[in-house]
């Protein structure tokens, strides 16, 4: 829809255009009565017609232009005022009350399973974060999800998607374990919310003896 200004602009260039080309003609005519056969006395009055048109149309050009402008900014507003929105809202429903200490067995009930929305538990090195930005990936159908709802120490050490065996658990972490360990705890210490520490856990199991 052509906007207000367009709408009083393009009236005036109608009316413009009717009266400079009405009296261009009208001159050319008692010109060509006259018996003059050269047409540059009339050249001026079409010069001038044609020059108001083009302006005319200019101006047209730059209100539309103008209200597509301002009609974007305002697109653009509302769709990142919806977005924060939906942001905040997904942050309300995942936010869980942090606590000194989570036993292991709490941490099950927030492997992002049953609620799709809510918060989601990993324990690192003895820490407990809250991993629901990274729901994709540990929530349920994710790649990760065996970590999630658990201590997912020994599995980030060893880069390892299944569960162990009990004779492998009982080996200690090597030292290219314990330096990927450690890269892992960072990323996700410098991404998730820590929530609390891990009861009982022991670090000496992620060291070499």
């Amino acid at each position: 829809m052509m906007p207000a200004c367009a709408h009083g602009i393009a009236t005036i260039i109608i009316l413009s255009l009717s009266c400079t080309y009405t009296g261009a003609f009208r001159l050319i005519n008692r010109r060509e009565l006259r018996g003059l056969n050269s047409r540059l006395d009339a050249e001026p009055a079409v010069i001038a017609g044609v020059a108001a048109a083009t302006a005319t149309v200019g101006a047209i050009a730059w209100c539309i232009n103008g209200a597509d402008d301002r009609a974007k900014r305002t697109n653009y507003a509302e769709r990142e005022a919806r977005d924060k929105a939906h942001r905040e809202e997904l942050e309300r429903l995942a936010y869980i009350e942090p606590r000194e200490v989570w036993r292991e067995e709490e941490l099950r009930s927030y492997d992002g399973s049953g609620d799709e929305s809510g918060p989601i538990l990993m324990a690192v090195k003895g820490d407990v974060f809250n991993v629901w930005k990274g729901r994709n990936f540990y929530g349920a159908g994710g790649e990760y999800h065996i970590m999630a709802g658990r201590d997912a120490t020994r599995f980030l050490a060893k880069n390892r998607l299944e569960e162990e065996s009990d004779e492998e658990k009982s080996v200690d972490l090597n030292i290219a374990e314990r330096a990927n360990l450690e890269a892992w705890y960072w990323t996700i210490k410098n991404k998730y919310q820590l929530v609390g520490s891990l009861e009982g856990y022991d670090e000496s199991k992620t060291k070499e003896n």
